[in-house]
C-alpha cells in the first residue's frame, strides 16, 4: 500500500510521524510512504491512497464553512 501524504513546508517531524502511525494502523506497517511539501496548504494534510483522498487541510475545511454559509 502507497500513500501519498501532502503537508505544508512547516510541518514539524513529531507531527508527520503521528500521521504516518494513524495510516500505518489503518493499512499496515509496510504502508510507503511518499512525502510532498507544499507551500498551497497552510495547515493539515492530504493523503491519497489508492484513490481515496483524505483532505483535512485548512482550505478544505473553509471551503466547507463556506458552503454551509451559502446554502
Amino acid at each position: 500500500m502507497t500513500v501519498t501524504i501532502t503537508v505544508p513546508k512547516d510541518l514539524s517531524d513529531d507531527i508527520y510521524e503521528k500521521i504516518l502511525d494513524g495510516f500505518k494502523k489503518k493499512y499496515g506497517d509496510d504502508t510507503v510512504f511518499i512525502k510532498e511539501k507544499s507551500t498551497k496548504i497552510i495547515g493539515g494534510f492530504i493523503a491519497e491512497v489508492d484513490g481515496t483522498v483524505y483532505d483535512t487541510s485548512i482550505r478544505s475545511k473553509l471551503n466547507e464553512i463556506k458552503k454551509a454559509i451559502t446554502s
